[in-house]
């Protein structure tokens, strides 16, 4: 019983004194970024730039850490030579150490309290695939939906590199390349973040009261903001062959809707959809008008109908690229979608039946993943969820990105 304990003792002494990379982290780095050895660094190096107990970036040339502690490219920072086609000036690649994440300023977007965004990016040699995801979190249209419920992430604040520190999305295991069940762990990744309230589809200005007379303008800008970031991806993945364009809750819608442009982009490339609790049905009137006219979405050319019946564009997108693959997630009565679409919850599943049996079962190249239930978003647990006959998710992902012949429909 004494070696026993003296065990014990002995091990716990081990661990005691075991190499400051298990306890590296923001608890005990929070102003730095933590090296390869485990160590807590300064973050404010090009050798060790990084803050809040991340894992250090080595930026590369022409790249500095800068002064929120993020490789950046100073005349990006300070808005030269990225203006893009809007200036005459051709969009130079995004410069970032390999299999890094990185954040990208793009003094040429905004968020919703007109301050710029940018993006975050992780590129690798592995494959010529890349995946986008953009992020979700709620949608708004007028003062009572933007102010008094404030129904959309980071409208208000904003997105900078400092949100981009402290946000989870992209430590997701969606992202994980040592995760060997991850269908997307060879691609390049790009995160979008969310912070115009407009389900990343519009190019308006609106002046609204926040309350008491207070007025302001909130810049629904989600779609030029992804135009600005095309024409530096472009520059950046010249030779990209599959691009995987997907997100969450109003990123999915934005995926869809942002499709096209994609398409255009990279003429070259298989651009694939993954939509993740993003299902077109129809909301109920006026949403739609509402929705166009607060947002000012593009039109669909040959689709007059597209930017007001949402069903007609899904018939669109899928009958329009017949060679591309259409995924979606979805639950039969997801409660956020239904309360944004005004819908009750028996309602909305007859409204999302409706547009699987209408749009999806007709066309070999759009499936779906459907669960009965009142749940959203799906693709944080694509490791851990199945459906009812015991298709996991993950499988029906990886058929999906591999264009497999078996890949089918899921439903209950």
């Amino acid at each position: 019983m004494r070696f026993l304990l003296v065990m014990v003792l002995f091990v716990v002494a081990l661990a005691g004194c075991s190499p400051a990379k298990a306890f590296c982290s923001i608890e005990t780095c929070a102003t730095g970024c933590c090296d390869s050895s485990g160590k807590c660094q300064a973050g404010t190096t090009v050798d060790a730039c990084g803050t809040a107990g991340v894992a250090c970036n080595v930026c590369v040339s022409p790249q500095a850490c800068s002064a929120a502690q993020q490789c950046l490219v100073p005349e990006v920072d300070a808005g030269v030579a990225d203006a893009g086609t809007d200036a005459g000036v051709e969009a130079l690649p995004i410069a970032a150490a390999a299999e890094t994440w990185t954040w990208v300023d793009f003094p040429d977007t905004q968020c919703g309290n007109g301050q710029p965004t940018g993006l975050g990016i992780n590129i690798t040699s592995r494959s010529q695939d890349l995946f986008v995801y953009l992020q979700g979190g709620g949608a708004c249209w007028n003062a009572v939906t933007c102010f008094q419920l404030a129904s959309a992430i980071n409208l208000e604040t904003g997105y900078t590199s400092n949100t981009w520190v402290i946000d989870s999305t992209w430590r997701s295991q969606n992202f994980l390349r040592g995760l060997a069940a991850n269908p997307f762990k060879n691609s390049s990744f790009v995160m979008i973040p969310y912070c115009t309230g407009d389900v990343h589809t519009g190019d308006n200005e609106v002046v609204m009261d926040k309350g008491n007379g207070v007025m302001t303008t909130v810049h629904f800008k989600g779609r030029k903001n992804i135009e600005a970031y095309l024409r530096r991806l472009k520059a950046t993945f010249p030779l990209v062959h599959r691009i995987f364009l997907t997100g969450s809750s109003a990123g999915a819608f934005g995926a869809q809707f942002n499709y096209p442009l994609f398409a255009a982009a990279f003429p070259d490339a298989e651009v694939h959809v993954l939509a993740d609790s993003g299902q077109m049905v129809q909301p109920v009137d006026p949403l739609p008008a509402d929705w166009k006219a607060a947002w000012n979405t593009g039109a669909v050319p040959g689709c007059p109908t597209c930017s007001t019946n949402y069903p007609d564009y899904a018939h669109w997108l899928i009958t329009s690229y017949p060679t591309r693959r259409f995924a979606l997630l979805a639950y039969t009565q997801d409660q956020t979608l239904r309360t944004f679409n005004g819908y009750t919850a028996a309602d909305y599943e007859t409204q999302t039946r409706a547009l699987l049996t209408a749009q999806y079962d007709p066309n070999p190249n759009a499936k779906y993943f459907l669960l009965a239930g009142e749940g959203h978003t799906m693709l944080g647990s694509q490791f851990t969820l199945s459906s009812p006959s015991g298709v996991t998710l993950n499988t029906f992902i990886t058929k999906f990105v591999n264009g497999d012949t078996d890949w089918a429909s899921v439903k209950p």
